[in-house]
């Protein structure tokens, strides 16, 4: 099966750390059943993942979350899945019958698979797509020639690059809220790429240099790849609208490649490293923040990472060459009690703050808290805090924690105790 270049869409608004978080263990490694080594993997905001199957004859695609569990797209034929929206639609490639020619899918949970047209050749991939539907791909046209293409369900199918004939083509790789596009091209007559951004209003704008690699933009239009510069060797970039292109170093290696940027502003993508064994690493990249070793943050072996992925709760999904893997943000807790000790009867109040790297959960879900390994109440987040008030507690000391319980993203946690000791 041919393999698919795609990227999951996802990206940023702004976020800050003090230097502190990365002392402690900031991920937490969590195995993704099912997955290839190095095959593609995606993630959406539900802490949905792409999962990509290959047999010594069939490749499947499927979906798998924590919560979940899987479910198969049930595709005929050999298929791969490329990127996933927060629908949990999944685009990608496979056979519709019993042909050998690649075809552009777009497969919703309630709906099941559509195949979608080429630009009149027998072979198209897609490879990206947005909460709107519209899909992101390469397509052949009746001249065999390999053009970018974009696809909504209300308007079909369209070439982004409906002047070009070099033999190399195009491909559109991913598509943020604003119907921004972006990937690469061979401009005609040339044997090396150039990035593109794709606007709404059909005008396309080069990236970078000659051998500019595009692979994902968010809905703040910031663009990340890979793109040459003056050391010679090809590095990790980032772009936005002032037209600044910011090369983002690597790991200590020569070479870098920026995969997938979030609504934070976070960067994943793949790097060599300063320990010569010639294996990519995953990196992160926040603002603010100095370039991070997967191997660090989640205590990821050296594995050669083939593909990255990043959602907007900051939950990075990685394909390697051991199968796939997410790494979650790891929440911490504390608890703190308003009077301590306390006279029986009197009103207690615990606080419980939680956190991670990206920040707290969201608003609104719910902390347990426990004293003496039982359910003493609840009570819901906000900004990251939850406080429960009680005067019902007995006599003597008592072990109090609270509980975040988790969610799509989030892996539970349990705070710091606190002794409360109560009086007569």
């Amino acid at each position: 099966m041919k393999k698919i270049n795609s990227i999951a869409v996802v990206v940023a608004f702004a976020v800050s750390f003090s230097a502190f978080a990365f002392s402690q263990k900031t991920f937490t490694l969590v195995k993704v059943p099912g997955s290839s080594p190095n095959s593609l993997i995606a993630i959406n905001n539900d802490g949905q993942v792409v999962v990509n199957t290959g047999t010594s004859d069939s490749y499947q695609v499927s979906i798998w979350s924590r919560l979940g569990g899987a479910q198969s797209l049930e595709l005929n034929g050999n298929s791969g899945g490329a990127a996933i929206n927060n629908s949990g639609t999944v685009v990608g490639a496979g056979h519709a019958d019993s042909s050998d020619n690649l075809e552009g899918f777009s497969w919703q949970p309630i709906n099941a698979v559509q195949w979608l047209p080429s630009l009149g050749g027998n072979l198209s991939v897609a490879n990206g797509i947005n909460d709107a539907g519209a899909v992101v791909g390469l397509s052949y046209t009746a001249a065999n020639t390999q053009h970018a293409f974009l696809w909504t369900p209300a308007g079909g199918i369209a070439d982004l690059t409906p002047n070009l004939t070099s033999i190399g083509g195009a491909t559109a790789v991913t598509i943020n809220s604003q119907n921004q596009v972006v990937g690469y091209y061979f401009p005609n007559g040339s044997r090396n790429t150039l990035g593109f951004l794709w606007t709404a209003d059909g005008s396309l704008q080069n990236l970078g240099s000659s051998g500019t690699l595009a692979f994902s933009i968010n809905d703040f239009g910031t663009v990340v790849g890979q793109s040459p510069f003056a050391n010679g060797y090809r590095h990790a970039f980032s772009w936005n609208a002032t037209g600044w292109i910011t090369d983002l170093g690597t790991l200590g290696g020569g070479e870098s490649s920026a995969l997938s940027v979030n609504n934070r502003g976070w960067i994943v993508g793949t790097s060599l490293s300063n320990a010569n064994t010639g294996l990519l690493h995953g990196f992160l990249l926040m603002p603010s923040v100095a370039m991070q070793d997967f191997a660090v943050l989640g205590g990821q072996p050296n594995w050669q990472v083939y593909s990255a992925a990043v959602n907007d709760f900051g939950v990075i999904a990685t394909s390697t060459n051991k199968g796939g893997y997410l790494l979650i943000p790891t929440m911490k807790g504390k608890i703190k009690s308003s009077t301590n000790p306390s006279v029986q009867g009197q009103p207690v109040t615990f606080t419980a703050t939680m956190t991670s790297i990206a920040g707290p959960p969201p608003d609104g879900e719910t902390v347990q808290f426990d004293m003496n390994d039982q359910v003493l109440g609840s009570a819901p987040l906000h900004g990251g805090v939850a406080r429960f008030t009680t005067s019902s507690i007995p006599v003597g000391s008592h072990l109090v924690v609270a509980k975040y319980l988790g969610d799509a993203n989030y892996l539970p946690a349990t705070s710091t105790s606190v002794e409360q000791v109560v009086t007569q």
